[in-house]
């Protein structure tokens, strides 16, 4: 399951806690297991970060695919190298040993610059796709706690309208009751 989902099961069990939760008398406020909403908001922020292990794991083997280029080409390099130096040997062959070599070098060379820019651009390619997950789920956790807290701050106003009301009412019962002690 990614973990998108399971950020989501865990917004989904947020707000059947919220309706499953116990009313205030005389009201339209719940009571809430602070503990366990505090849980429910650590489990969230736990699955952030895994991608963020998955971005330094895409630099990581980036960086080992250029060094392994590097390498590769630098092998091909020396290979090339040596070649030409046997060839120098003979006479007629020279020439053309020269000319190989040259163009195994310059062939080596090309193909250790598009492995690189190859894996540069795959680890880009990476690290975008990774990027745009997490502002996905950024944005996605966001809204869903937004909603969250403005659930909550309306229902916490009722409860004071609530209060206050019936606080006036108790007032206004005693004012007729009014008794006076001659």
């Amino acid at each position: 399951m990614d973990r998108q989902m399971e950020i989501e099961e865990i917004l989904t069990s947020i707000e059947e806690m919220l309706e499953q939760a116990k009313t205030v008398p005389f009201s339209d406020k719940v009571l809430v297991d602070r503990e366990e909403l505090f849980d429910a908001i650590t489990d969230i922020r736990l699955k952030m970060p895994t991608e963020i292990e998955q971005s330094k794991w895409v630099l990581e083997e980036k960086n080992r695919i250029i060094v392994d280029a590097q390498h590769e080409a630098e092998a091909k390099i020396k290979e090339a190298e040596e070649e030409r130096l046997k060839m120098i040997n003979e006479h007629e062959v020279t020439r053309k040993a020269y000319q190989q070599a040259e163009e195994i070098v310059d062939n080596a060379k090309r193909v250790s610059k598009e492995m690189r820019m190859g894996a540069k651009e795959y680890a880009d390619d990476l690290l975008m796709q990774i990027d745009d997950q997490m502002k996905q789920l950024a944005g996605f956790t966001n809204e869903e706690l937004s909603k969250i807290a403005g659930i909550i701050d309306n229902r916490s106003k009722e409860f004071a309208s609530v209060i206050d009301q019936k606080s006036r009412i108790l007032q206004q019962n005693r004012k007729e009751l009014d008794i006076h002690h001659d």
